[in-house]
């Protein structure tokens, strides 16, 4: 079960997780979150920026805690030259798959992500995007997300998860706040 931080709730989990030491011979042996990190670009996910750092978001379009990052990524995406790659999944309540399907299924998913985000009725805990009949193509791939999503240690949304200069993966759940934000993308290549 997916759990969702509530209203003015900011939970800041900063994991860098480092590789295990192994022989040259053997594998390496990953976490569950190198793992997803690895695995996450073939996720479906928008595409937010032009920017060189990549940079996947786990939301759905009925959290509040995603909507409160969203409002505070919007000062980075240029300065720090990220591509946010938002991944929709559907977990906080019941409109929450038609929600994330009309986004997906728009014209323009960026567009539809947006007017979702830019329009949520935070009483209501509710997305500013009207529900949309799942295709069962979108449903599939906003189930395939949420296996990814469940695959981490701990998952909830939001879930942010990149790749530090030193190419150790950085997970981050919860909203954090401008602040602190800036501190974690000073770890970007």
């Amino acid at each position: 079960m997916t759990r969702t931080a509530g209203p003015g709730f900011a939970l800041a989990v900063i994991a860098l997780l480092l590789g295990s030491p192994v022989s040259p011979a053997a594998e390496p042996v990953r976490t569950p979150t190198e793992s997803v990190l690895a695995t996450v670009p073939q996720a479906t996910w928008i595409a937010e920026g032009r920017g060189r750092h990549a940079v996947y978001i786990f939301f759905d379009p009925n959290c509040p805690a995603c909507q409160l990052l969203y409002r505070n990524l919007r000062m980075f995406i240029e300065s720090h030259d990220l591509q946010l790659r938002w991944i929709p999944v559907a977990v906080v309540n019941a409109t929450s798959l038609g929600k994330a399907a009309a986004i997906l299924q728009a014209p323009e998913p960026l567009v539809a992500l947006r007017h979702n985000e830019e329009r949520y009725h935070g009483e209501a805990y509710s997305g500013g995007i009207e529900e949309d009949i799942p295709t069962a193509e979108t449903e599939q791939k906003l189930r395939a997300n949420e296996r990814l999503l469940n695959r981490l240690d701990i998952p909830v949304v939001p879930t942010m998860l990149f790749a530090d200069k030193d190419r150790r993966t950085v997970l981050i759940q919860g909203a954090l706040s401008p602040l602190a934000l800036r501190k974690v993308f000073a770890r970007l290549p």
